[in-house]
């Protein structure tokens, strides 16, 4: 059969031809896909993909000179961008785990310490009046009167998140103000 005739089948829909196609090339496909996900089923669930999406568009099968170079350039460009997708997941994870981490260190820091050093206690009000306002003005509400994340939401019209988010921007400020 010539490879005009093979690829015609396939954009015809001859499955029997499409799953030749299929076993003659999965493995040495899985095995390059490996190259990029370092799991074997990650990268067997690529090609599958990238076979599920050839049949579906199969009448747009352009019957590729080198049908092989074809296949494996769709392998890496999913794998590709399967790899993208993953490390923005993961920055994403990290932000929320890093977001619930100042969270908990908030919720423990009730109230400015009692700094018995005036010139220490003038840094803190100085570093402190450095903050953007809104930042300020919620560290002030929190340390300074006592309010709760609840009550600073409804004085400032901002959600409790939008509390916690600033409160921890306020700290890491003063945290690299301070060296600590």
């Amino acid at each position: 059969m010539s490879a005009a005739d093979f690829d015609d089948l396939i954009r015809r829909g001859d499955a029997e031809t499409f799953e030749s196609l299929f076993r003659a090339e999965y493995e040495a496909m899985c095995a390059f896909a490996l190259r990029y996900t370092e799991s074997r089923a990650v990268a067997e669930e690529l090609v599958q993909d990238v076979f599920t999406r050839l049949w579906a568009d199969r009448a747009r099968w352009p019957g590729p000179a080198n049908r092989r170079a074809y296949l494996f350039t769709a392998v890496r460009n999913r794998a590709l961008n399967a790899g993208r997708r993953r490390r923005l997941e993961q920055d994403w994870v990290d932000a929320e785990i890093a977001v619930a981490d100042e969270s908990i260190l908030i919720s423990a820091e009730h109230e400015v310490p009692r700094i018995s050093d005036p010139a220490l206690h003038a840094e803190l009000d100085r570093a402190v009046k450095s903050l953007p306002e809104r930042c300020r003005l919620v560290m002030h509400l929190r340390w300074r009167e006592g309010m709760s994340y609840a009550d600073i939401a409804e004085v400032l019209g901002i959600s409790v998140k939008g509390v916690e988010n600033q409160l921890a921007r306020g700290l890491r400020a003063l945290r690299r103000a301070f060296g600590r």
